[in-house]
């Protein structure tokens, strides 16, 4: 289990645990993130589908009695200087959940949560919240010359500062970044010394349209996942897009016991093309990533030492600026299963 370092002075901000789970079955795609909510207004990111998706079954048991999404789409009143329950209406862009012993339940109009969204929730007390659901790969669909409510999977020790998570992208400078801070929105004033928090959500101003998704981009076939099928190498492509040097780690993160793959690389000789097929390890350190360069990532299963005809996992794809990628991968013993 791994657990997220306290937001420093910032209160009133959702501070994530998370905690992988690798149980035997074939239902090796699970994540259990633990969110320790502060008594008021929390501003999260889900970084799952829940297994349990409705509000109602979410916080039975907890003191959480509001939760928002915005839905708004082009409205204008995005956040207020201060939080409260009179702005989370339609009419400003909002739906809200509310708890069923609040008078104003009636005016529910929020109903399923999903990953890879950012949400409102009030809390009467402090308390330690678990969701547990599939990986959902984190991808920000900017809405351009507006605020988007948004968040992102980040290392728990070393995270990056606003600075080096958006310094690849123009379409996000000059910085507009908010906060909530003890119920109300603040500004973030010095993004290179301020550090990210993963599974927190953030109101972010972009310029224009953009796709960026942060210092690496992970690109597979499939956004929602990743298959692989016998001894055919298919291909995940990665791309940096800071001005610096790139480290990146791949981690199979259920190990090669219970899912065996390989990767494979490739050299361009004056005849021809070589390949060297290896077993991937449980930690694969590549080759270092110089500023703007794309790489494939080839993968392949060991058909021979799989347990099942089907078989499922998880790769952790990292960098070293504190950046995480999960990706749900299904491996196929051979294309007739």
């Amino acid at each position: 289990m791994t657990y997220y370092r306290p937001c420093g002075a910032i209160l009133g901000l959702v501070c994530l645990v998370l905690a992988l789970t690798c149980p035997k079955s074939s239902a090796q795609t699970i994540r259990t993130q633990t969110i320790q909510l502060h008594q008021g207004w929390n501003s999260v990111f889900l970084l799952v589908n829940p297994a349990t998706p409705a509000p109602a079954d979410c916080f039975q048991g907890t003191p959480v009695t509001v939760a928002a999404a915005f839905t708004g789409g082009d409205k204008s009143l995005q956040f207020g200087k201060n939080l409260s329950v009179g702005n989370l209406v339609p009419q400003n862009g909002w739906d809200a959940w509310y708890a069923p012993t609040r008078p104003d339940a009636f005016l529910t109009s929020f109903f399923q949560f999903g990953g890879g969204k950012g949400y409102l929730l009030y809390a009467q007390s402090d308390y330690t919240w678990t969701v547990t659901g599939t990986v959902v790969p984190t991808t920000v669909t900017w809405r351009p010359n507006a605020f988007t409510l948004a968040g992102f999977c980040l290392d728990d020790v070393s995270p990056p500062t606003f600075d080096q998570f958006f310094a690849g992208s123009s379409a996000h400078h000059p910085y507009q970044i908010y906060r909530l801070v003890s119920g109300a929105w603040v500004k973030v004033d010095n993004a290179q010394t301020t550090q990210m928090h993963s599974g927190e959500a953030y109101w972010i101003y972009c310029n224009g349209s953009s796709d960026y998704q942060g210092p690496l981009t992970v690109t597979s076939p499939n956004p929602l996942g990743f298959s692989v099928t016998g001894t055919a190498p298919s291909g995940i492509l990665l791309q940096n897009n800071s001005p610096n040097p790139l480290g990146v780690q791949v981690q199979n993160v259920t190990g090669g016991a219970q899912l065996p793959l390989a990767y494979q690389l490739r050299a361009i000789t004056d005849t021809n093309i070589v390949t060297t097929t290896l077993d991937l390890p449980d930690n694969y350190a590549m080759p270092s990533f110089d500023a703007g360069e794309k790489r494939g990532l080839w993968l392949a299963v060991r058909p021979e030492r799989m347990t099942t005809a089907t078989q499922t996992g998880l790769l952790k794809i990292t960098t070293d600026l504190g950046t995480q990628f999960w990706l749900p991968l299904t491996a196929n013993r051979s294309g007739t299963q």
